[in-house]
């Protein structure tokens, strides 16, 4: 099963919800309800709140284990396509990925990688526009990461001889396992993809 952005999947040991002279499914139900009513709070409050709701009277009287995971929504950021910023723009991925679960080697990978897809797109897709934007998209699904960098700008075809003047592409190809640039005539969309690590 996929677990839908946001949703909330509670794990635990049956001493959080069987009790005596009471239906296992009463004490299901009640955890699923917390669940449900006070899904929007931080997972740690919300681990405290079931704990201390579903405690019987007198205290627990089994160990009792649980584990909360929240799938993250994807994040959508558009920016003015000016290096300015690129700051806000990498605060948001960052703090994305740490809500996705991501280590810290692989976000500053990621990190360096889209930067230098959006800076590509900046200095690139818009050297001869003012005024254009860049989209930045990063979900996650099952144990991939995907990142999609979108312009509307016109990329100078490589046969022109154009040279770039760093090596983004390169960087980004020894960060990410999929790179790829697609150009076409409403702009260019720079996707990049990698295996979570665990």
């Amino acid at each position: 099963m996929t677990i839908p952005a946001q949703a909330t999947l509670l794990l635990y040991t049956d001493g959080l919800v069987e009790r005596r002279r009471i239906s296992l499914d009463d004490g299901i139900d009640r955890a699923a309800k917390l669940i449900r009513q006070d899904g929007a709070l931080d997972l740690d409050p919300l681990a405290d709140e079931i704990m201390s709701l579903l405690a019987p009277p007198g205290g627990y009287q089994d160990d009792v284990a649980l584990l909360l995971y929240r799938h993250p929504l994807p994040l959508e950021v558009t920016i003015p396509a000016d290096a300015l910023h690129l700051a806000p723009a990498r605060a948001a991925l960052r703090e994305w990925l740490t809500a996705a679960g991501i280590d810290h080697d692989q976000a500053q990978d990621v990190l360096v990688a889209a930067g230098e897809a959006v800076t590509n797109a900046i200095e690139h897709g818009y050297r001869h526009i003012e005024g254009g934007t860049i989209t930045l998209y990063a979900c996650s699904e099952v144990d991939l990461l995907h990142l999609v960098i979108t312009d509307s700008g016109s990329w100078k075809p490589k046969e022109s001889g154009y040279t770039h003047r760093g090596r983004g592409i390169q960087i980004m190809q020894a960060l990410m396992e999929d790179v790829s640039i697609m150009p076409d005539t409403t702009g260019t969309i720079v996707r990049l993809s990698t295996r979570i690590r665990r």
